[in-house]
């Protein structure tokens, strides 16, 4: 299997991405702090005020860029050439991509993200995160390709264990050998390699 190495740049991105949702719950969090790009207004007949700060508008835009680019960037890596992989076992582990985030969520609940203190608190784990999670290999494993219906499953071939971001499911790309006589009679799934760790089934 061939390997690439992504840029930096593009380890950033995938890393970025798979936090879309907590962005998005941060910036809920701070629609009224701030100058305001909606003016905030009581809705009639309901005990709630509804507005829009720049800070929430400037989250949501940079979400909405890094979750299009996490796209684009599996698009144009399934689009390239593939090689066989034969499948010793494998077996499905979506859990992967809930329990990547859930852990996050509920560390920065209850942060007040207008205390200086606070925000430094999470700058520093944030910081400390990104750089395991960009040398850990595993920044396919992304709450947002999953969203896309993409699945995560976890191969072993030839004594080596990698983690399998297939479109859908990865039963309906497995092929079976022609004939159990031959040299190699496993089933093979055809896989673009992503990293040393992580392959995807176009």
């Amino acid at each position: 299997m061939v390997v690439r190495e992504f840029r930096q740049p593009v380890k950033i991105i995938l890393f970025l991405s798979s936090y879309v949702p907590l962005f998005l719950i941060m910036g809920i969090r701070l629609w009224n702090v701030g100058p305001m790009l909606i003016d905030i207004y009581p809705v009639p007949y309901l005990n709630f005020k509804i507005g829009l700060s720049y800070f929430t508008g400037g989250i949501v835009v940079l979400c909405a860029i890094f979750t299009i680019l996490v796209y684009q960037i599996v698009q144009t890596h399934s689009e390239r050439g593939t090689t066989q992989r034969p499948i010793d076992t494998y077996q499905k582990r979506n859990e992967l991509l809930s329990t990547y985030l859930l852990v996050y969520v509920f560390v920065f609940a209850g942060l007040n993200f207008t205390q200086p203190l606070d925000i430094a608190i999470f700058v520093v784990f944030f910081f400390i995160l990104g750089v395991l999670q960009i040398n850990s290999g595993h920044l396919h494993v992304n709450p947002m390709l999953g969203l896309r219906g993409y699945q995560v499953y976890e191969l072993t071939s030839d004594e080596q264990v990698l983690l399998i971001i297939s479109d859908g499911s990865l039963e309906e790309k497995i092929m079976s050998p022609e004939s159990q006589s031959s040299s190699d009679a496993r089933d093979k799934v055809e896989v673009v390699s992503l990293d040393n760790t992580t392959a995807l089934a176009p």
